[in-house]
């Protein structure tokens, strides 16, 4: 069994630190979780902008700040979020891959969340996708639908996204795919290949979906983005959240990859 790589998102597009006070919001805060992170036991750090009234934007500088600092102070893998829920050009979303960082989120299709749709055009995924080839940028398959894992195939055997695939299962988010073991093994059993797999529990489902995650030989990912809460009413922190993951690595006889070692497994070009 490959060792496990896991994934933390420290900030996503929706929770402030109204909150939670642990949420980082800032370039220096998310720099400052991300050595804690690193340190924990995580290889990926994935993340998203925020202005300076905590909303959700598309800065390139807020973006590159974080890049050069992580780069800097950890061996983490990089990954920026090309997720944007509002309109607006495609070439916003997907600017900051000439920054290249090592990973970007591809978000191959469309969904109706709770707060409206979120629109992923199978041009526009084509684009993005076209564009991280150029600058030598691992995507990650963002999927909230098992129709999803389907187009990502299909952008793989149009040589738009490299061998190996790797397909991150979001779960548990309202109107998307719900979490469940039967939901997860059948996704599971939609990828071609040779891909490798990582799971989002959303919420209360973020603990039961790392779990099975290791078990069952993917990949985790946690973070705040997903889930603020430790325990019932116990906000966390996002360090405390990678440190109980590699907890249950080991009680369930895991090894935790490294960085290096996830970047190998991967198959990373950008360092």
């Amino acid at each position: 069994m490959n060792k496990l790589i896991i994934t933390v998102a420290p900030v996503g597009s929706f929770s402030t630190k109204k909150d939670t006070p642990h949420l980082p919001v800032t370039p220096p805060e998310i720099i400052e979780d991300g050595i804690k992170c690193w340190e924990a036991g995580a290889s990926i750090l994935h993340y998203h902008a925020r202005d300076k009234d905590q909303k959700p934007c598309l800065d390139y500088d807020f973006f590159a700040k974080v890049l050069e600092g992580l780069r800097k102070h950890t061996k983490l893998i990089v990954q920026i979020s090309t997720g944007f829920r509002f309109p607006t050009h495609r070439d916003d979303r997907i600017r900051a891959v000439d920054l290249r960082p090592d990973m970007m989120s591809l978000n191959v299709g469309s969904v109706n969340l709770a707060r409206g749709p979120y629109i992923n055009d199978p041009v526009d995924v084509e684009y993005y996708a076209g564009k991280m080839i150029e600058h030598g940028v691992k995507p990650e398959i963002e999927c909230f639908d098992v129709s999803h894992i389907h187009a990502g195939i299909t952008l793989t055997k149009k040589g738009l996204i490299k061998d190996p695939p790797y397909f991150d299962f979001v779960m548990g988010v309202q109107n998307a795919i719900p979490y469940s073991p039967q939901h997860l093994i059948h996704m599971i059993g939609s990828l071609p290949p040779g891909a490798l797999w990582s799971v989002i529990g959303v919420a209360k489902a973020q603990l039961p979906a790392s779990t099975l995650g290791i078990v069952l030989g993917g990949n985790s990912r946690v973070g705040l983005e997903d889930n603020i809460f430790y325990s019932y009413k116990v906000l966390a922190t996002n360090e405390q959240l990678v440190q109980r993951v590699v907890r249950l690595a080991k009680e369930l006889q895991r090894e935790v990859a490294t960085p290096d070692e996830a970047r190998a497994m991967l198959k990373i070009e950008n360092s």
